[in-house]
């Protein structure tokens, strides 16, 4: 998951230079993904993949077996090391890529003359790195494992390859940026298999969709191979990864993002995002829905609902500081300042803005008073105890939106997928909202639960959950959906009456599972059930 964010950016930034550029040569990423997927599906695609795995999986092995021992050796040994060390130093910067053709005539045109270069150059790197960290080794280390009656061996086991293991994977971590690029190299001539081979015939050809699935076929190699490395450093460096771990410190920039997303209950997203996508899944039935329609789809969802989040979170601060609930969200905490969540709420307002407009003119006018009904959620607990119903209504704007957004006009029928959201956030709203039930009443506050009581509040969510499994049942009719969809709503029911069960109005301990765990699930069966009955 951590290479999402990053991808999401690269695509967003590589889809604005096609628009920009129109140029054959650099064709939009969903024509890209639509070749590569369809290249995955040929052999000769693999026998290309297959042969630039071989020379870099096999020149990375040859560089870690010569360039680890050697690096000990010479390290350990200051004799070696006076004589090696000038001879390394010297010839170390030196681009070996331009011995490629001597090389080539030494060695011929196959395989070998290319892993040897490769492995020429990233086995320097591991070389002088382990080298390097057994030089400066503490002298202690090798008295204390002598007075303990060890000899060579015990050095070399105990001593020198753990002290030598967590540079000579760094400099095998940057061995494979470094191999994958001298790969493209070494295949670009004298050879008619390879990923590089497959780039520069497509150049050569001015083919840019081909050439770009080469070259996403190529980067995911690299990562594959980065992440190899990572697996066996993990497993064979534990205990300096453990080390790391509690003297390191956390990422600032990765630090903000948890805390904003903590502020904000990212992860809450899953309740009703799911409910969007499946929109849009319906809504492809009768669209054809682009790539970038669907990138601005969600960059408008997530945009919104932060914003939302973030400004119910301003207005409430000062009731979430009262309350021992939630005492310790960020705001009341002061983790994050009033004026970093305004900045936050208002960027992330504009991006929802911007997105809007990106997608069509319509989308832009409606924007703002899409926005002004998700920021006045936050008062309705002051003057009405049915702001479950209201929250409920919100949220569900984002299927109706979704589906707005992907076919450009307003179909009735979408209005059972957006009844059947409102209802199954308000069910579960009011039933979250009975832990505050008290705190509520005391400070002045609108619920059903402060208004109605608990055991009333039950009764309205029941009737709240079983009109939603109604209006998914509508969505069969309305849609002509079969035996896939049908199968998603009758487990859905079934997750509806657990999770009734699971809450009872004089025992609310397992709220947690039924708020969180169990309402997740619902919203992704449901994709799921809409996306099998499209295929």
């Amino acid at each position: 998951m951590r290479y999402v964010l990053s991808l999401l950016i690269v695509i967003a930034g590589w889809k604005a230079l096609a628009d920009r550029l129109q140029i054959a040569m650099l064709p939009a990423p969903e024509v890209v993904a639509i070749a590569f997927w369809a290249a995955l599906r040929q052999i000769d695609f693999w026998v290309h993949v297959g042969a630039s795995g071989f020379r870099a999986c096999a020149a990375l092995a040859a560089s870690w077996l010569i360039g680890f021992p050697l690096g000990i050796l010479i390290g350990c040994h200051p004799r070696i090391d006076r004589i090696a060390s000038p001879m390394v130093f010297m010839t170390y910067p030196i681009p070996k890529i331009v011995f490629l053709p001597v090389v080539l005539v030494l060695f011929g045109l196959g395989d070998l003359s290319r892993v040897f270069v490769i492995t020429l150059i990233v086995g320097y790197q591991i070389l002088v790195s382990c080298r390097d960290c057994i030089v400066h080794l503490p002298r202690q280390y090798f008295v204390s494992i002598r007075s303990l009656g060890g000899g060579g061996w015990h050095t070399f086991r105990h001593v020198l390859v753990p002290a030598a293991l967590p540079d000579g994977f760094t400099a095998l971590r940057i061995g494979v940026g470094t191999a994958v690029a001298v790969l493209f190299f070494v295949e670009s001539f004298a050879t008619e298999t390879g990923l590089g081979f497959l780039i520069m015939d497509a150049w050569g050809r001015f083919d840019g969709t081909a050439m770009f699935v080469a070259i996403a076929g190529m980067s995911l190699l690299g990562v594959s191979l980065y992440e190899t490395v990572n697996l066996l450093e993990h497993g064979l460096c534990d205990w300096k990864r453990k080390e790391m771990k509690e003297t390191t410190m956390p990422s600032p920039v990765l630090q903000s993002i948890q805390i904003y997303g903590r502020m904000i209950k990212f992860s809450h997203s899953i309740f009703a995002a799911p409910f969007a996508l499946s929109a849009l899944v319906l809504a492809s039935r009768t669209a054809q829905i682009g790539f970038s329609r669907i990138f601005w789809i969600v960059v408008a969802l997530v945009a919104a609902r932060s914003a939302a989040m973030g400004f119910n979170r301003i207005v409430d601060a000062r009731f979430d500081a009262l309350n021992p609930r939630t005492a310790t969200r960020e705001l009341p905490a002061g983790t994050i300042r009033p004026g970093a969540a305004v900045a936050f709420v208002v960027l992330s307002a504009l991006a929802f803005l911007f997105a809007a407009a990106m997608l069509s003119r319509l989308c832009a006018w409606l924007a703002l008073p899409v926005l002004a009904v998700l920021f006045s959620y936050s008062y309705t607990k002051r003057f009405t105890a049915w702001s479950h119903v209201y929250l409920g209504f919100a949220i569900s704007l984002a299927p109706l939106g979704a589906w707005i957004a992907a076919t450009g006009n307003f179909d009735p029928r979408i209005l059972a997928l957006s009844l059947a959201l409102l209802t199954y956030i308000a069910g579960f709203d009011i039933l979250y909202a009975c832990q505050d039930m008290d705190f509520d009443r005391n400070i002045g506050l609108f619920s059903l639960p402060a208004r109605l009581g608990v055991r009333k509040a039950f009764q309205i969510s029941s009737l709240l959950h079983v009109m939603t499994v109604l209006c998914l049942i509508a969505l069969t009719a309305l849609f002509h959906l079969g035996w896939p969809y049908l199968t998603s709503v009758a487990v859905i029911a079934v997750l509806l009456v657990i999770e009734h069960r699971l809450v009872k109005p004089d025992d609310l301990t397992h709220i947690d599972i039924a708020f969180f765990h169990i309402n997740s699930v619902i919203s992704v069966v449901l994709l799921v059930g809409v996306v099998l009955d499209r295929m």
